[in-house]
């Protein structure tokens, strides 16, 4: 039998899109047309959660819809758009300055406060919410009513001023095939600026991290040699290492939470790696790792005049070995292919230009 044309209460969407969090998950009730949440913990449930979980496990995508999380509302990206969307000049500068590293959501809220555009943010934050909600029931066939009107899901809406909109793909859902403690891998569909569908997309969200060219008194450069299971070959390579939440999560969640400084990260993971330690420190360039395929950065840092003060401190799953290279050294290595690691090979250039 054909289900029925469904209409939803645009503002229905919208509301549980503002309060989407970590430890919920809301889905859509078409029959009651309400939204149901569940614990993220399955082991917290009482029975009437199971109850109600093994009900959305029956019906799901017949009765229920699971609604956007909030790795799917993607919060920084809107602050981001946002931001490109002001006139250029101080304030524009200053706000971008302000998301970047820890405390991005803190710094920005008290920027846009500064500069007396609290309301103009908080609006169009809500206008980007109503956007992913109209965009959630294109991708199901719903139709929806928006302040008692009933509009076509086929409906755009406008999007943040800038010369690149015509090349921005829309990314219209998004499924969590892994998403564990250390990495977030999605299957994602996107719409192409000609109105036409594709997929599937893969990307993944991991830790940002640092690499550390450090060099010693005597101007030789630290290395390590350690395996990487991605080309099954030891390599040599800088110093290097994530950047660890003070949340427990390995990636992901507002800038806003607590996180390393990628300068504290870098002075332990050289600690640990080499027991070198430094007191001349140069941030070299921060630069998305893989802007293809992930979401995370890499934090480059040079390290002069490098002394050894204690004994490696590594962890379980670390075996490597320190050595030392001469420029030359590790010119000819980058020559030959023998340095293995690409933005590894950036932060060289950059500390030597």
């Amino acid at each position: 039998m054909k289900r029925a044309k469904v209409k939803v209460p645009l503002k229905l969407i919208v509301d549980a899109i503002e309060m989407a969090d970590d430890m919920w998950k809301q889905y859509l009730d078409i029959e009651k047309m309400e939204v149901v949440s569940l614990m993220e913990d399955s082991y917290d449930y009482d029975e009437e959660d199971k109850e109600l979980s093994e009900l959305i496990e029956e019906e799901w995508n017949v009765r229920f819809f699971g609604l956007p999380s909030k790795f799917d509302i993607h919060e920084y990206s809107i602050m981001e758009h946002f931001i490109w969307g002001l006139p250029e000049g101080r304030m524009q500068d200053s706000l971008e300055n302000a998301i970047r590293g820890r405390g991005a959501f803190r710094r920005f809220k008290d920027a846009i406060i500064r500069y007396g555009i609290e309301q103009i943010w908080y609006d169009y934050q809500e206008e980007a919410y109503r956007k992913i909600a109209i965009e959630w029931c294109e991708a199901r066939g719903f139709t929806y009513e928006d302040e008692g009107k009933a509009v076509s899901a086929k409906e755009e809406m406008p999007e943040p001023a800038g010369d690149d909109d015509e090349l921005t793909w829309k990314e219209i859902s998004t499924e969590h095939i892994i998403q564990d403690k250390w990495i977030d891998f999605r299957r994602s569909v996107y719409r192409f600026p000609d109105g036409s569908v594709f997929e599937p997309y893969y990307s993944y969200s991991r830790r940002d991290y640092v690499v550390i060219v450090a060099s010693d008194t005597d101007g030789n450069y630290l290395c390590v040699r350690q395996f990487r299971q991605g080309i099954k070959k030891v390599t040599t390579e800088f110093p290097a290492g994530g950047i660890e939440r003070k949340d427990g999560k390995e990636y992901g969640g507002d800038g806003d939470l607590s996180a390393e400084d990628a300068l504290a990260a870098a002075k332990r993971e050289l600690l640990e790696e080499t027991g070198y330690d430094s007191d001349e420190w140069k941030h070299l360039l921060t630069v998305p790792a893989n802007a293809t395929i992930a979401d995370n950065y890499a934090h480059l840092f040079a390290a002069r005049n490098c002394r050894k003060v204690a004994g490696q401190s590594l962890d379980e799953t670390e075996f490597l070995n320190v050595e030392k290279f001469s420029v030359q050294e590790i010119e000819d290595m980058i020559a030959k292919g023998e340095f293995q690691q690409a933005i590894h090979i950036m932060a060289w250039l950059l500390s030597v230009r």
